[in-house]
């Protein structure tokens, strides 16, 4: 940090922001993964879904709780 960033407090709002809880994420966006190529577009082999905004893995059957507790 400069002087002159010291002198005029702009430090300070960064570390206001930085203090605050982490965001929450809705897991909107979950896409499907496959574990091989050759069953890409089946839905019963679907191996894991990853939520686009936080980069979370679920299992099938949590990406399938999360979409039933959204609504989607």
């Amino acid at each position: 940090m400069g002087f002159l960033s010291r002198l005029f407090g702009g430090g300070k709002a960064a570390e206001a922001e930085s203090t605050g809880p982490p965001p929450v994420c809705g897991h909107t966006t979950l896409v499907p993964r496959w574990d091989n190529a050759e069953d890409m577009g089946k839905g019963d082999k679907v191996s894991v879904y990853r939520c686009e905004s936080c980069r979370q893995d679920f299992t099938p059957d949590e990406a399938q709780g999360i979409r039933a507790g959204s609504g989607v």
